[in-house]
């Protein structure tokens, strides 16, 4: 049988969070920074306050919204023959990572900034790796327009990936030109018909939305593309300090975007979101591989399964700055935690130090990571075959079963997982290697990957007409 759900709350708890969050959100409200999303809002039912810019919720609203939303999300590659289910329950997905902004050299020990081709190099690693199922935005290339750099950055995913991508634009600007470019590569104008992936909008913690996000969350919602809710509280800075205050601010964040959506455009896809940060105030860091922040997904996830909602956490993370055991032992902590939670998507892999710095080589072993961590999960498979009682009888006492008929039969079989970089040499012949540590071997799987591996890029006109957005975006801020 598979491991049993990881969970931190009891059904009680749940309800506590609930009833907490809708006080807040019937009483105190949030603050929308738009007055056109607030005028729509107005129109569909919503209390709003034109003068303090703020919203408030019944919970009748609140039930029939949270009713609107869709209980499973199929998301599409771009070669539309490969989709994901969202919200079944039956598989985590991972993601590569998220708008880093460096690049860690270990073999040189530098850490500079991201090009774009390194940007395209990271979705051709996803797009390879069998164990990461979503190719995301992995850094934000610093070798281009910086106001365009998103957009830089989902041109260069979509030239080497059909896997589903993973983008997260900051205003409304940035959202209809990304909505554009996504219709430019489906070759539809719809596209809610097979979406190619997921875009993530972000409030401001606490219980606020900004006049471009409201206005990004407006245009997804209405092109019905599946909308990833994504707040960010920081524990005792933007959230009570406690873990309970920390999960309940996330929530009403949460509830209040899901519901924004659903009011805006019925049905629109959504997905609860988590990115757990926790705040060391001895050093005024912003922290998000914690022990506090895995008890928080396994809470995140468990509330998403309460309101019937496909659910996100970020994972593959570390708080370290360069490959050593802090790294390790904190990111394989985080990757257990979030896939025994049962959360639909976790992003992030190829990541260290707080986000801010990726590697080949790191996403090569956080492949690696998810493998064995699904592996783990998994569990035993448990039949009157697997059990080899007849092969038991056979062999009988003191010999072996290396020759017997049932050791062939599984030798080859998922029993045991394979290994692409993790060394398994006995000593002398890893000594004979070179000694080589696994990032020396992850290092070496991803170059090779890089040379030979071929994704299908866009066709030419496509390109053509994606590099006419990008240009006249950027034509907007040199007027």
């Amino acid at each position: 049988m598979k491991l049993n759900r990881a969970e931190v709350l009891s059904l009680k708890e749940i309800q506590m969070i609930d009833d907490a969050s809708r006080e807040v959100l019937k009483d105190t409200g949030i603050l929308v920074l738009s007055d056109n999303v607030l005028k729509l809002l107005s129109q569909k039912g919503l209390n709003v306050d034109m003068d303090k810019k703020i919203v408030k919720f019944s919970d009748k609203i609140i039930d029939g919204c949270l009713e609107n939303v869709p209980k499973e999300i199929k998301i599409y590659g771009r070669g539309k023959d490969y989709f994901l289910e969202l919200g079944k329950g039956e598989k985590t997905f991972a993601a590569s990572g998220h708008n880093a902004i460096y690049y860690y050299d270990e073999k040189n020990d530098i850490r500079r900034p991201v090009t774009k081709k390194e940007v395209g190099n990271f979705a051709l690693l996803s797009d390879y790796l069998d164990n990461i199922e979503i190719a995301g935005v992995e850094a934000m290339p610093q070798d281009v327009f910086p106001k365009a750099s998103i957009l830089h950055a989902v041109d260069a995913v979509l030239n080497n990936t059909l896997k589903p991508i993973f983008f997260s634009p900051e205003n409304a600007n940035e959202t209809y030109a990304l909505l554009e470019i996504m219709k430019i590569a489906g070759g539809s104008s719809n596209l809610h018909e097979k979406p190619a992936g997921i875009c993530q909008i972000s409030p401001i913690s606490p219980l606020t939305w900004s006049g471009g996000t409201a206005e990004a969350l407006a245009a997804i919602a209405l092109e019905k593309f599946p909308l990833l809710i994504l707040p960010q509280p920081y524990a005792g800075v933007t959230s009570p300090i406690t873990v309970a205050g920390l999960i309940t601010m996330n929530n009403i964040e949460n509830l209040a975007g899901i519901i924004f959506s659903q009011l805006i455009s019925p049905g629109c896809p959504v997905i609860y979101g988590a990115g757990w940060t926790t705040f060391e105030m001895k050093k005024s860091a912003v922290l998000i591989a914690t022990a506090e922040r895995n008890i928080c997904t396994v809470a995140g996830a468990q509330l998403a399964a309460y309101y019937k909602i496909p659910s996100h956490c970020i994972a593959f993370d570390s708080d370290s700055n360069i490959y050593d055991e802090q790294n390790g032992f904190e990111r394989i902590f985080n990757i257990i935690s979030t896939f025994q939670s049962g959360i639909d998507v976790v992003i992030n892999a190829g990541m260290i130090g707080t986000g801010m710095s990726v590697s080949y080589e790191q996403l090569v072993v956080d492949n690696e990571m998810a493998k064995f961590v699904r592996k783990y999960i998994g569990g035993v498979n448990v039949n009157i075959d697997t059990i080899g009682l007849a092969a038991i009888k056979n062999v009988g006492q003191h010999k072996d079963f290396m020759m017997e008929d049932h050791t062939f039969k599984y030798l080859k079989s998922e029993e045991y997982m394979d290994y692409d970089v993790s060394n398994r040499d006995i000593f002398p012949n890893w000594v004979i290697k070179g000694k080589p540590s696994i990032m020396d071997n992850a290092r070496d799987m991803a170059n090779d990957i890089i040379a030979s591996h071929k994704a299908t890029a866009l066709s030419s006109h496509k390109q053509e007409k994606i590099a006419e957005v990008i240009a006249g975006f950027e034509g907007s801020f040199k007027k």
